[in-house]
């Protein structure tokens, strides 16, 4: 394959919104779009935020800020709906990323059957792609899924990389892995472009970036964690100055 370009990152703001949001969004802090722009200055290729249903982080006013203010291309991930392709259309992000959602899940638990949601997928991504927005299809590392996302004429693949981080067995992680390695393959081979995300941190990420193809990857509770640890101690010593 040669000398591959470096894998753009995709850095996913949802929980920076999920704190403010846990105070009913009474506080004005901590400032999503500010939070976007210092990922950005960190090397962000992309930022990626989910509008949800229920609205637990992301709300409509992020999708427009951020769309608004970003200097790198905007990821909106959506459930594949009429109202949700309302909202892509009205901000136009630079890509739209159709997950599967359930209400009362804590966190997309597995890739979107694009077999079940065939219909629903078709429609979003005939209505979005003519307006300049490129769509990809989070789904499982699956070839008959990548097969199909192919003939929905998606752009890309992103993989659901979940399972495989969580899997602590050799054998079954090994197993995991063989499907990623695949469906990224075959991805490529189709035309599409290799995105994938879910679980990641910098241990996976190690390994990860070996995938075959892959180009961007998006990554966001980790990156949010590892940046509160990073920053506890200087906000400490701020306010304990003022006391």
């Amino acid at each position: 394959m040669g000398k591959r370009s470096p894998i753009r990152l995709g850095v996913n703001i949802d929980h920076v919104a999920t704190l403010r949001q846990v105070r009913g969004n009474t506080t004005v802090y901590p400032d999503l779009v500010r939070m976007m722009k210092l990922a950005i200055k960190g090397g962000a290729d992309q930022i990626t935020i989910h509008l949800r249903e229920d609205r637990r982080h992301i709300q409509e006013f992020d999708v427009q800020n951020v769309t608004r203010e970003s200097t790198v291309d905007v990821n909106l991930e959506i459930g594949a709906t009429e109202f949700m392709t309302k909202i892509a259309l009205k901000y136009m992000p630079d890509w739209v990323c159709l997950v599967p959602e359930k209400r009362a899940e804590l966190t997309t638990e597995g890739g979107l059957d694009l077999f079940k949601s065939e219909h629903r997928v078709r429609k979003v991504i005939s209505q979005v792609q003519p307006k300049g927005i490129e769509v990809s299809l989070f789904i499982e590392p699956s070839l008959r899924q990548v097969e199909q996302a192919h003939a929905l004429g998606a752009d890309a693949c992103e993989f659901h990389t979940g399972k495989w981080v969580l899997l602590k067995n050799k054998r079954e992680k090994q197993k995991e892995w063989r499907r990623l390695f695949e469906a990224a393959k075959l991805c490529h081979d189709l035309g599409m472009r290799v995105h994938a995300g879910h679980g990641l941190d910098v241990e996976h990420v190690k390994k990860i970036k070996q995938l075959p193809y892959v180009v961007e990857l998006n990554i966001g509770h980790s990156i949010i964690c590892d940046s509160v640890e990073k920053g506890i101690e200087k906000s400490v010593k701020q306010m304990k100055s003022l006391l």
